[in-house]
């Protein structure tokens, strides 16, 4: 079929629906900003002639809105036919329903963000720590910013790293998962790939089912207590087992787990026909897994790994409990130093879904350019053809 050449119209032009519906909450929001109190950054003071004209904007559109909702009670089975559905009148509430948002988009400005920014102004320039919760936020942030920093720096790394080395470790061990003995193998070799199956699902089983909390604690635990028996002192065992190393050795050995089972979908999304080909090809079973299966079950699994790397930048924080400088550690202990836990993790909180929206950005832009639309295709007539062949991508 072919495509419609007709141009689209852009959003100004577009008509919409709920404009009326939309376009009363926008009016009552600026209602509710031009009735707090301004601040002292604010451009539109109390009783000013622009503050009241932005204010009337907003009445006028909420009363055409009411307008609309009597003539659709009243008209309810044929209110296409009614005044309020003709051509011009639509327009007109089109236009009317984007200088309401303009109204409400300054009053905000005014009498929220620049409010907001008066608050945390004033709060990081106290000479003490103020007493409402956003100033005390703002105050213990700004003053405690080299410690929350640190804490980012780790939990980022921490992240990014075991993300990384567990995929490495995934791809060996969906190798060992995958494993089935054939009848061309010897003895041995039967042996090793029973025995690898039998690892790999048994590892996986045990650390999908438990916590990573009692998992960082055994694994620092029984490192530390290895050294201990040594005779190396506790100074000498921290430099050769750091607290940071501990808290990455453990992601990266519990995302493995989940990693390969995401790695094991991938491939079983592929096509059987794809191996056949490869192996009809004269390519060996490992040839055929490696240039043919493996690069399009990453390219499927490339939203997970992704969705994985968000995981362990929230699920880092159980690291605290054995010392690792992350930021939940950090958030804890700029708690221990204002006696203020509410308010600090708050602070943890924002900061950690600013760094997963961040990342989740970040990887759909990564992930929509490596999945897309390939030349793997051949098209014959109207028939398309697929040559079997991973992405360059």
């Amino acid at each position: 079929m072919a495509a419609s050449t007709a141009p689209r119209k852009n959003f100004i032009t577009r008509d919409h629906r709920y404009v009326y519906l939309g376009g009363s909450l926008i009016a009552l929001l600026g209602l509710g900003m031009f009735y707090s109190a301004p601040s002292p950054y604010s451009f539109i003071p109390a009783q000013s002639v622009f503050g009241t004209a932005l204010a009337a904007i907003c009445w006028f559109f909420l009363g055409v809105s009411a307008m609309a909702l009597l003539v659709k009670w009243a008209y309810w089975n044929n209110y296409s036919s009614t005044i309020m559905k003709r051509p011009l009148i639509v327009r007109v509430s089109r236009y009317l329903s984007y200088l309401d948002a303009a109204a409400c988009a300054l009053l905000v400005l005014d009498r929220f963000i620049l409010k907001l920014a008066y608050i945390i102004n004033a709060a990081i320039h106290a000479d003490s720590n103020p007493t409402d919760t956003l100033s005390t936020m703002a105050y213990m942030a700004y003053n405690q910013r080299s410690l929350f920093a640190i804490g980012i720096s780790y939990t980022v790394r921490l992240a990014l790293f075991g993300t990384a080395i567990a995929f490495v470790l995934a791809l060996l061990m969906v190798f060992l998962r995958i494993q089935e003995p054939d009848k061309r193998d010897n003895d041995f070799v039967k042996f090793l790939k029973i025995d690898a199956n039998k690892f790999s699902r048994f590892y996986i089983f045990v650390i999908r089912g438990t916590p990573m909390m009692v998992q960082s604690l055994i694994l620092y635990n029984a490192v530390f207590g290895l050294f201990k028996r040594t005779g190396m002192s506790v100074s000498d065992i921290n430099r050769v087992w750091p607290l940071f190393l501990a808290g990455l050795v453990t992601i990266s050995l519990n995302s493995t787990a989940y990693l390969a089972e995401v790695l094991r979908g991938g491939i079983l999304a592929v096509d059987a026909g794809q191996m056949e080909a490869a192996r009809s090809l004269g390519m060996t079973h490992w040839q055929a897994m490696r240039k043919v299966v493996f690069p399009q079950a990453i390219k499927n699994s490339l939203p997970a790994i992704g969705n994985e790397f968000i995981i362990n930048i929230k699920d880092s924080s159980v690291l605290c409990v054995v010392g690792v400088s992350d930021l939940m550690f950090m958030t804890r202990s700029v708690a221990g130093i204002y006696y203020k836990g509410t308010e600090c993790y708050l602070i943890a909180a924002i900061v950690y879904l600013f760094l997963t929206y961040l990342s989740s950005l970040l990887l759909k832009a990564i992930t929509g350019k490596m999945t897309a639309p390939n030349n793997t295709k051949r098209h014959q007539g109207n028939q398309t053809v697929d040559l079997g062949l991973p992405s360059s991508n």
